[in-house]
Parts: C-alpha cells; structure tokens; sequence
C-alpha cells in the first residue's frame, strides 16, 4: 500500500510540477526574464526535478523487495529500471535547468541583486538536486556523481551560509522585515 501511494503521489506532483515548467519556459523565451529581485526565482524548478528524480530512484530501489513479497518479482525488476532511467533523464533536465540558473544568477549579482529573502529559494532546490545527484551516484556505482555532488554540496554549503550570513545581518539592522507594500503611513 505504501509503494502504491507512493507512486500514485508522484505522479500527482511530478507532472504538475512540469506543466508549470513548461509554462515558465515559455514565458522566459517570449518575455524578459524576472526582476532582479526575483533573480532566486530561476533556481525553485529545480526542487521538483530534483525530488522527482530522487522519487523514482528511491521508488524504484524499493519495489523489487515489496513487490517480490506479494509475487511480482518480475514487476519489481522492471519497476526498478523504470526508477533508474526516469531518474537518470530527470538528473540530466535538472542538470541543464542548474546551468540555466545559475546563468541568471551570474548575470543579475553582475548588476548587484539586493539581499532579500527571496534568496532562501537558493538553497532547497539546490540541496534536493545534490541529493539526487549522490543517490544516482550509489545505484549507478559510477564515481562520477559522487564528484559532481561533492562540488553541489560545497556550493550548496557556501550559499547558506552567505544567505545566512545576509540574513542574521538584515535582522540585527532590522531592515530585512521591513515591507515598503504594507508599511502604514505616516
């Protein structure tokens, strides 16, 4: 029952997630790209990539055991490749949307983002890829991902905590809970 919900949640979210990638996609080729305070934007579509790749490799590592156990061994195997090749092809999309993202990124710090909050949206989306990335790296058994999660997880380490660093600083000013939109007047 667990793996079957597990699935099913998948697919509730997996696909939704890339209906509104592929909305996101066609709104960065036909418009310009976001503000520069959305600038942490770019890299959020990369949580359900992330998630969704990690889903299937773990989905598919369990479902030969469970599935075995109620007499679809053959199910499991085949259950199991699926987890690796859907996981594997999100891997790669996720790879690509990183490059794209961290494209913006470069382009919008060139220009001087100012901190906000929004900046936290830098650090899950990163951290569930990177978990992706060393999962892959233990099924495949190729070293590879274990090197390209090692330099995520450096990056992801040295963007908390300039976040963090950023965001401490903000509150002991006292300025970063300040919102101009709702501030009352005088």
């Amino acid at each position: 029952v667990t793996l079957a919900t597990s699935y099913v949640l998948w697919a509730y979210s997996v696909p939704v997630a890339f209906g509104i990638l592929a909305i996101l996609i066609l709104r960065m080729a036909l418009h310009k790209l976001p503000h520069e305070s959305m600038a942490a934007s770019s890299w959020l579509a990369l949580g359900p990539i992330g998630t969704g790749a990690l889903g299937m490799l773990v989905l598919g590592a369990d479902a030969p055991a469970i599935l075995a156990a109620h007499g679809l061994a053959g199910v499991g195997a085949v259950a199991q490749g699926i987890g690796v090749v859907a996981g594997l092809c999100l891997w790669g999309f996720g790879l690509w949307w990183l490059a794209l993202a961290t494209l913006i990124t470069i382009r919008y710090w060139r220009a001087g983002v100012p901190f906000n909050l929004g900046w936290w949206g830098y650090t899950f989306p990163l951290g569930v890829y990177t978990v992706a990335t060393f999962r892959l790296g233990t099924t495949l058994n190729l070293g590879f991902f274990g090197i390209v999660g090692t330099v995520l997880t450096v990056a992801l380490a040295a963007m908390w905590l300039l976040v963090g660093a950023k965001t401490l600083a903000g509150a002991w000013r006292g300025n970063l809970f300040v919102s101009p939109c709702i501030a009352t007047p005088n």
